[in-house]
């Protein structure tokens, strides 16, 4: 029986499969494009929709629609009335209508003013609903 040997090992085999020691890196139009374009595309976007959502939320805001056409409609049944030392809701409210429940009166002064709290400092200045 003949064993048959095979080498591995060829002089030019081995010299085909190195790589050379040092290789510098190049990138294509193509490359440059995906590495540096897609990102500043990214953040442009994102730039443009917060542009676009801070614009939009100015214009479209509760306090700006509340300012708008406010001064118009408080002219006609309101009067404005500047908080003194010791004053209260109760007792603004109590001397600008008589004629109403003193607790209906005070609810329409939060909603005009747009109150959080029922905290009065002085020299603020309310609008009260006027008598009817």
């Amino acid at each position: 029986m003949s064993a048959l040997v095979i080498s591995h090992a060829s002089p030019v085999g081995a010299a085909a499969f190195q790589a050379p020691a040092t290789m510098p890196l190049r990138l294509t139009r193509r490359g440059r494009m995906l590495l540096l374009g897609l990102p500043a595309l990214a953040v442009t976007a994102v730039l443009a929709f917060a542009l676009l959502a801070f614009v939009l939320g100015s214009l479209a805001s509760p306090a700006n629609a509340a300012t708008k056409d406010s001064a118009a409609g408080l002219a006609a049944s309101t009067v404005p009335v500047t908080v003194l030392q010791g004053d209260s809701l109760w007792s603004i409210a109590a001397a600008a209508d008589s004629t109403r429940d003193v607790r209906d009166v005070v609810a329409d002064i939060v909603t005009l003013n747009e109150l959080g709290s029922g905290v009065l400092q002085a020299g603020q200045r309310l609008y009260v609903p006027l008598g009817k």
